[in-house]
């Protein structure tokens, strides 16, 4: 329990409801402070245990101390702006510089940079901690926890290892060599009953694992959803691909929707200036109308013609003439590039199009905020196609994701933009959009057009999302934000970011070590394994994250970085000796 203990928490939205409810339910004390801009939706949400502020306008400061931030366990800043949380830790060094802070940001290396001056504890991305359960979800197995080590994530994953899979007959040992994972535990059977058990040593006692079985699964980010992927037959070797089936109709790609553009004002504004001065001339030079619409369109394009009649007019007749260049240029120049640019985007879809047209065994990500960047980045860096359907042509991540793979502009609700995606060739559909609803009706539109297809929506509130596997045939239905709340609620009340874990009965702990005094001896990583605790992932003082498999040799030294996760007790002995 967290009686007693406050909680400062700084933004509204859906991770801040989570958060809050997790530190409400252990007694803690919460504070929020809230910005007029945000969501009134996601006030409601919060627990009545905690008390909002309206910092308004207000100084970041000034809010703080309002919140008793000096007397605060840690403080949350949690906004969907990384300036905003940015800003905020800023001003939180200035309020108080005992308190440690809990950093959402896109791009948390950035933050760990800032770790010494601005007392960060922990930095996470809502969407790269979320991003491995979509993928393992899609698969039909389920990630339990994800942990940020240096500049990677180490999931862990719960497979089920299915018939011709790579891991059908090997030893935990021979997975870990091959793959660069780690295997936590397995399920056994027991009277009609699945009970998990951890892997102590290196497991080749066990034997090797069968179809059918239950695993879980640890290490690098890649190594494992690669792992995952494999086990689901979406980069099986040696698959046959399926043929390509074309689509009824003679349009099976239609054109994408497109914004709306000042084209329509341009021309109007054209015509306007056209009419008005056929006018003016026409009445002060007392030409004929054909006379009247050639001068003025050679005044307007500067051909020469117009400027030798109105030497001979009035001062004012020369000025509207010099407005009518001047204007008339400006105008033909803006409708001329928006025409190139029409024409670019125009061809830019067509080909997106073709090549979506083209492609089989993918999976189709709707929406490309935050999360379905991610989705879409993790699978393409995998070798799995993708194609991306985003209603905003112009959205912040649409530039990059085009380079690897096709993005059609579109809503992924209507059943068009799906046929266009290939929905019948697809493997997986992933709808991550912001918005609820818009997700359900995506999956259900491409249910119906493709019933193998897998389904995954993101769906917010929990309650709708148990009902919605069995009420609406949607695969998995997960929430970004639950999948990372842990991460956030374990930084703030614990400076070692403990994660407990549950799969079935068996109890696990999961967390980040630093090798710290003497250097730590194969013998006592080899003790550790053999009391059931699996060492995931590890990342030397000055490198990269690296495997289990690679773990060398000779000692880990002072300042290296490891994932640990093993049974509850075990590992909080070894918490508990090293302080």
């Amino acid at each position: 329990m967290l009686y007693g203990r406050r909680f400062v928490i700084c933004g509204v939205n859906r991770l801040v409801v989570r958060v809050a409810r997790a530190l409400t339910a252990q007694r803690a004390e919460v504070i929020v402070l809230r910005r007029g801009g945000e969501e009134e939706r996601f006030v409601r949400l919060l627990p009545a245990a905690a008390t909002v502020i309206d910092a308004g306008t207000e100084e970041e400061v000034t809010a703080l101390q309002r919140a008793g931030l000096a007397d605060a366990t840690c403080l949350l800043t949690l906004s969907d702006d990384d300036l905003d949380n940015l800003r905020v830790a800023v001003a939180a060094s200035e309020v108080s510089t005992n308190v440690p802070v809990v950093l959402r940001a896109f791009d948390p290396a950035l933050a760990d940079q800032l770790e010494q001056g601005l007392n960060i504890r922990r930095a996470y991305s809502m969407s790269a901690l979320a991003a491995p359960a979509f993928i393992a979800a899609a698969c039909g197995d389920e990630v339990v926890e994800t942990l940020r080590l240096g500049d990677g994530e180490v999931p862990i994953c719960r497979l089920t290892v299915r018939p011709d899979s790579p891991l059908v007959g090997k030893t935990t040992a021979q997975i870990k060599s091959r793959f660069g994972c780690a295997i936590l535990a397995r399920d056994a059977p027991n009277d009609g009953r699945v009970l998990w058990r951890p892997i102590r040593g290196e497991g080749d006692a066990d034997g090797p694992l069968a179809e059918g079985e239950g695993v879980l699964v640890g290490g690098p980010l890649s190594d494992v959803l690669r792992l995952t992927l494999r086990n689901a037959d979406w980069l099986r070797e040696g698959r046959r691909r399926r043929p390509l089936r074309r689509h009824a109709g003679p349009h099976p790609h239609p054109s994408a929707p497109r914004r709306p553009t000042l084209l329509p004002y341009i021309t109007a504004g054209l015509l306007a200036l056209l009419v008005f001065s056929i006018a003016i001339f026409g009445r002060a030079l007392h030409l004929r109308f054909i006379d009247a619409l050639y001068f003025v369109v050679t005044t307007a394009t500067t051909t020469g013609y117009g400027d030798i009649s109105l030497k001979e007019g009035p001062d004012w007749l020369k000025l509207f003439g010099c407005l009518v260049m001047l204007s008339g240029g400006a105008l033909l120049g803006i409708l001329f590039s928006y025409l190139a640019a029409f024409a670019t985007a125009e061809r830019l879809d067509e080909i997106m199009g073709r090549r979506a047209g083209r492609m089989t065994d993918h999976v189709i990500v709707a929406g490309l905020g935050n999360l379905g960047y991610r989705v879409a980045r993790l699978l393409t860096e995998l070798g799995m196609g993708v194609v991306v359907l985003e209603q905003v042509p112009n959205a912040r991540f649409v530039e990059a994701v085009r380079a690897r793979t096709p993005v059609l502009a579109g809503d992924a609700r209507l059943p068009e933009n799906a046929e266009r995606a290939s929905v019948r060739q697809a493997v997986a559909f992933i709808a991550c959009t912001n918005d609820d609803l818009a997700n359900i009706q995506a999956c259900l539109h491409a249910r119906r057009l493709s019933p193998q297809v897998a389904t995954v929506a993101r769906v917010f509130d929990d309650t709708l999302a148990e009902r919605l596997t069995a009420a609406f045939a949607i695969d998995r239905a997960l929430s970004a934000s639950q999948c990372a709340v842990s991460a956030f609620v374990g930084a703030a009340t614990d400076e070692r970011a403990l994660r407990p874990l549950e799969v079935g009965d068996l109890k696990l702990i999961a967390c980040r070590y630093t090798v710290s005094g003497a250097p730590l001896a194969p013998d006592t990583i080899a003790a550790w394994r053999a009391d059931g605790i699996r060492l995931l992932a590890f990342r030397p003082a000055s490198g990269a994250l690296r495997s289990p498999a690679d773990l060398p040799v000779a000692a880990l030294s002072p300042g290296d970085e490891i994932i640990l996760c093993g049974p509850s007790g075990a590992l909080q002995t070894i918490i508990t000796a090293v302080g």
